[in-house]
């Protein structure tokens, strides 16, 4: 039995030559800066064995392990040469509406002289209950079980119910006035992070005529929350066809006080009103002028809030395609811009302090994502520049595309070139 299992270990280091080629896209230098130019996730920075990454990768794609309209299963492995090993499997089914990506690891230890391999299940064993409260000990128990599911999901975006578990890509909430195509690069690209969106339109089953949109980026250990509440106040005036598709929205986002003590970042709070008024709007496409008022207060001080006015056009597709262009200027000092872009987490004080907006300056930006759900493809690009004097500078231009499953002969890619 243990010769038996020695040769199902070893058999794909015979292909690892032979993959390399084409998983090289995968073995990319880690990015080490957030405003650095081409930027590649490092290997998994969250898994419990972070000697494995400096062991050479091997990947078995497409192998029938999976069930379900539309899934495809995925095995990988890596080793290093000093016979440290794990396995991988992640079969991804989808059924309708849902559909759940898993990701189950198996480390292990082989031995030469004498032979032998040690398997371990560290990972799979309940943590130690100690003194913990039932409710406690429950919670800790979902947070340590909830690392197989890599993602889960319910519908599409802009649908009447969208619902994701799972690292946060392609999120813009409402016009962007807070959150503008954001996704999650503080995990790495094989690692995943128990993100949650929510997006749920109530006037779709004539409850209230309202529209709520929730992002947390991890629900254990959150640096950004954001809510937005959105509705047509002005719907009750039928005759009145032109004001009655006004939409006004308000939107809220922060980061917990107690994580922005401990990253040395200022204790900020973000919020914003706008209103819209639809160009185009169909079963297709969905074009709106907009404009923003927009409030940043620090350190919990709501009655002198850094303020800043933002208008331009923004739309959208049925669920997949958000894009918006916009100019966006200061009332006050302390005003910064585009706060919660990806990476923000590895941010320091300079970077932070670079993101304010001076007075007299206007800056202009369009911003392009698209999110294909069903495949589990992200893309981004954003432009932007800052006007002052009557002068162009400071010229900004970022693309990135994130794959989480196989697809165009991809096993996974996760790219930004800023």
């Amino acid at each position: 039995m243990k010769r038996l299992v020695c040769i199902l270990l070893l058999l794909p280091l015979a292909f690892m030559l032979f993959g390399e080629a084409q998983e090289g896209i995968d073995q990319l230098p880690p990015a080490s800066d957030v405003d650095q130019g081409p930027v590649f996730q490092e290997m998994d920075p969250l898994a419990p064995s972070p000697e494995m990454d400096q062991g050479s990768v091997f990947q078995w794609a497409g192998l029938p392990f999976s069930s379900g309209e539309g899934g495809d299963g995925l095995l990988e492995g890596e080793a290093t040469s000093d016979g440290l090993f794990r396995l991988r499997f992640k079969p991804d089914l989808s059924v309708g509406k849902f559909s759940i990506q898993f990701d189950v690891a198996l480390q292990g230890q082989l031995h030469f002289d004498p032979f032998d391999i040690t398997l371990n299940f560290e990972e799979w064993l309940p943590p130690d209950r100690g003194e913990l409260s039932s409710f406690d000990y429950a919670s800790l128990l979902f947070r340590h079980y909830s690392r197989f599911i890599r993602s889960m999901q319910w519908g599409a975006p802009y649908q009447d119910f969208y619902l994701r578990w799972g690292k946060l890509l392609s999120i813009t909430m409402g016009d962007g006035a807070l959150i503008n195509g954001y996704y999650d690069a503080g995990a790495g690209l094989w690692a995943s992070r128990p993100g949650l969106e929510l997006m749920v339109d109530l006037s779709s089953v004539n409850v209230a005529n309202v529209g709520f949109h929730y992002v947390v980026n991890d629900v254990f250990d959150p640096a950004l929350i954001a809510w937005r509440l959105s509705g047509n106040p002005l719907l009750r005036y039928e005759d009145q066809t032109q004001l009655s598709q006004l939409e006004m929205g308000f939107s809220f986002a922060h980061t917990p006080p107690e994580v922005a003590r401990s990253k040395e970042w200022p204790n900020l709070a973000f919020f914003a009103a706008d209103a819209s008024y639809p160009l185009l709007r169909n079963k297709l496409l969905n074009i709106n002028i907009f404009g923003d008022l927009i409030g940043q207060t620090k350190e919990g001080v709501f009655f002198k809030p850094a303020m800043g006015w933002r208008w331009g056009i923004w739309g959208h597709s049925a669920s997949s395609l958000v894009f918006n262009a916009s100019i966006t200027n200061a009332f006050t000092p302390g005003f910064y811009i585009d706060y919660y872009s990806p990476g923000f987490e590895r941010r320091n004080a300079q970077g932070i302090e670079e993101l304010l907006l001076p007075l007299g300056t206007t800056r202009l930006d369009a911003t392009i994502s698209m999110a294909l759900a069903s495949r589990r493809i992200f893309v981004r690009s954003k432009m932007a520049s800052l006007y002052t004097d009557g002068s162009y500078h400071s010229y900004q231009f970022v693309a990135g595309i994130h794959i989480e499953r196989r697809v165009f002969n991809i096993v996974s890619l996760d790219f930004t070139y800023e």
